[in-house]
């Protein structure tokens, strides 16, 4: 399987509806498996702060391979230096590495619906047919 920009446009569009259910106004990036942005929508009326926390977290995701939530956990235990963190790592739950047949295809990230991201972004990763960890 492949992330293309068709699949991507997909999950976009369940995303947005997603959120339009939770009652609630957010951005959505999806990057390849180098970072790079593939596809985005901030829905109006999001927080225009979400923009880049959003591309940020697909970013963190794919990089890290990991959804984003983790990072803080890892963190906060003292098991990673401060050192170790990206200038762009963002720690807040939203974000998860897209992968297909363990292999990595790029990262999602989900902002402005503060504890509806997760949810968003898993309904995006299932309408592009990938797993949910």
């Amino acid at each position: 399987m492949d992330l293309s920009l068709e699949i991507a446009r997909g999950m976009l569009k369940t995303g947005e509806e997603e959120a339009q259910k939770q009652g609630v106004f957010v951005s959505i990036a999806l990057v390849d498996a180098g970072g790079n942005l593939l596809a985005f929508n901030r829905m109006g009326n999001a927080m225009l702060g979400s923009i880049q926390i959003a591309m940020d977290k697909a970013f963190t995701a794919a990089f890290g391979k990991r959804p984003t939530g983790d990072w803080k956990k890892l963190f906060q235990s003292g098991e990673l230096t401060p050192l170790f963190f990206h200038e762009r790592w963002i720690t807040f739950p939203g974000g998860f590495p897209i992968i297909s047949n363990c292999v990595l295809l790029g990262g999602i990230g989900v902002s402005g619906g503060i504890d509806r991201d997760s949810a968003i972004a898993k309904a995006a990763l299932r309408a592009g047919g990938f797993s949910v960890r």
